[in-house]
């Protein structure tokens, strides 16, 4: 959904989290409850769409980042418990009916946050008119059990090991899960509750889970409710970039909520204005730290866009803010919430940052007209000029740091080209200098990160042959792959020597023209890899054997993390990229990069 029929939305604080309030006009509101961690970074996206939806009804909608995950305050494996959980959903539930004109609330809950609704809706009978519990976990320790299998999964798809540490009794793509809060979790079993939540229930279960279907089963007939599949969950949680917005399961709870209002039909502009009046006794949405001050923002086009500001307690005034860019689909917090770990480190060196989710990731909405695939599009620089435009309205200045990890490093890079107030350039693990329109970007990016050999072992794996037959993958899809790369491999070769006469010689001379310009300019570009990535490649394509080509640009640096993978999951390796960043941040001018020229 986009344009004028989205609701307006407003950023909250509270219980040491932030969130986005959807501001339809109805009494009954819904607060959406985001599965832990892991979970929530592929589910992020969907839930967006689910509030625009369900907001679309007439419901004021809040969403919200759990404790310890997201922009939240605390840290992962400092939640010790399910209490912050707790009172992060009671908190949320309070700001909404205080914020607009509901009475009531329905709660909805994924993952660990349908145990949570579960819980809270046993608590509060008064307040909640109804209960939609997606994948809810019967029992906390067989959900433990298959977190620390997925754990292990993502570990051998990475190349990094879940190793927890002190203190933690695992660790998913990079996010802890402390040994207190994974105690009570081992203890959790909503088969035995006290007493049957007061309000009717929607309850989805994952396929093949006895013990969630019981569960969802029972909970439906006790209280007038409904049960069944959430067929949309794996590919949900297949992983940030590729995750699917389920839209069976969606519209099964769509028509479900709409049954629960007193009134069908959309908040009119006159009711929604009346629950803006309402929402401005609300908190701003800002946190704080010992060295930080984060606020969450909305810019762009209808405010589609969203942000947060971090400015440092004792700002330096040399130092240049810093402009975080995602990484495929993951949200702004970043891969193992390293976005997050980076802006708060960069205020304690005094250096203010801006992170943003670009259209249609994470809780941006998605712009009018904008691209089904947003990756890699050309609309993007102006996407970040606007954030840009956000940073020097913020007291930043006009000239910038950018930084990203691949597509985010694609963006940072070209963007300097677009955009003159970028005056330094982080590209982590960069995939291309430019695109190649013959490229389909959604395959690339299903197929971009692995090399022909490991397709090549995988074929052969009788364990994937049974995904094949199930109807799980597409080994045509992957020989497709393989073949254009073969035959983009030879064009590579030779694109020096073709002047120009073949597509890919093309563009080999514009990705020449484009670091010319940027040389001229003065920009400061850092090209950070993780040894072994697959966008080194682009630098044996581009500057020759031995990168010997690279001597023409001295504003280019090339650095190598060792022991780290595309998504710099181990902490060592974002402790590398903190020092980079910093250091272009600390900068004093443009032209103190190694060989630049005073810009123009």
């Amino acid at each position: 959904m986009t344009g004028p029929a989205l609701s307006a939305r407003i950023p909250v604080a509270f219980a040491g989290t932030v969130g986005l309030l959807d501001l339809a006009g109805g009494d009954v509101g819904v607060v959406i409850c985001e599965p832990w961690g892991y979970e929530a970074q592929c589910a992020r996206r969907a839930l967006r769409v689910l509030s625009d939806r369900l907001s679309a009804l007439g419901c004021p909608v809040l969403r919200y980042d759990q404790p310890g995950s997201g922009d939240a305050l605390a840290a992962g494996a400092d939640i010790g418990g399910l209490a912050p959980f707790d009172a992060a959903l009671a908190a949320a539930c309070e700001t909404l009916l205080r914020g607009t004109r509901a009475t009531r609330v329905v709660l909805v809950g994924l993952g660990l946050g349908a145990a949570l609704c579960l819980r809270h809706a046993v608590a509060h009978p008064d307040t909640v008119a109804g209960l939609v519990l997606l994948a809810p976990p019967a029992k906390g320790r067989v959900w433990l059990r298959e977190l620390q299998a997925r754990a292990v999964m993502i570990g051998e798809v990475t190349g990094s090991a879940p190793a927890p540490g002190p203190g933690e009794a695992l660790r998913i793509a990079g996010l802890p899960m402390s040994e207190a809060l994974a105690a009570e979790l081992r203890a959790l079993d909503l088969t035995v509750l006290d007493h049957m939540p007061a309000c009717p229930v929607l309850a989805l279960a994952r396929e093949g889970r006895a013990a969630e279907g019981t569960l969802c089963e029972v909970l439906a007939a006790a209280t007038g409710g409904e049960a069944g599949i959430m067929a949309g969950y794996d590919e949900l949680m297949t992983d940030p970039t590729g995750s699917l917005v389920p839209e069976a399961d969606f519209a099964r709870i769509l028509s479900w909520v709409q049954r629960l209002l007193p009134q069908a039909g959309a908040a009119t502009a006159a009711v929604a204005t009346a629950a803006a009046d309402g929402a401005a006794v609300l908190p701003a949405a800002r946190l704080a730290g010992p060295a930080f001050a984060e606020t969450l923002c909305l810019f762009g086009p209808q405010d589609a866009m969203a942000g947060v500001w971090c400015a440092p307690s004792r700002p330096d005034p040399q130092a240049l803010p810093v402009i975080l860019l995602n990484a495929g689909g993951n949200p702004r917090a970043g891969w193992a919430r390293g976005g997050v770990e980076l802006a708060r480190a960069l205020a304690a060196a005094g250096i203010a940052s801006f992170r943003f989710d670009i259209a249609d990731i994470g809780d941006s909405r998605p712009l009018p007209d904008g691209p089904e695939v947003v990756h890699y599009h050309a609309g993007l620089p102006a996407q970040l000029s606007s954030a840009i435009d956000l940073c020097e309205a913020m007291g930043g200045g006009s000239r910038v740091v950018v930084t990203g990890n691949c597509g985010g490093a694609y963006l940072a890079l070209n963007g300097a080209l677009a955009d003159t107030r970028i005056a330094h350039v982080v590209a982590v693990n960069l995939q291309r200098f430019l695109w190649d329109p013959r490229d389909d970007v959604a395959e690339v990016l299903r197929f971009g990160h692995s090399s022909a050999s490991e397709y090549g072992r995988k074929l052969f794996d009788p364990s994937k042959w049974k995904r094949v037959l199930a109807g799980k993958s597409d080994p045509f899809g992957i020989l497709r792959s393989l073949a254009v790369r073969a035959w983009r491999q030879g064009e590579r070769r030779l694109a020096p020597w073709l002047f120009g006469l073949a597509p890919f010689s093309r563009l080999y001379r514009q990705v020449h023209a484009n670091l010319a310009a940027l040389a001229l300019r003065g920009v400061a570009i850092v090209l950070v890899f993780s040894e072994g990535d697959p966008g080194l490649a682009q630098l044996d394509t581009f500057f020759g054997e031995g990168w010997k080509r690279l001597a023409a640009y001295p504003n280019v640096d090339v650095v190598m993390i060792p022991d780290a993978d595309h998504n710099l999951t181990p902490e060592a390796a974002r402790l590398a990229l903190r020092e980079q960043v910093i250091g272009a941040a600390l900068a004093e001018t443009s032209s103190e990069a190694p060989g630049a020229q005073p810009a123009a």
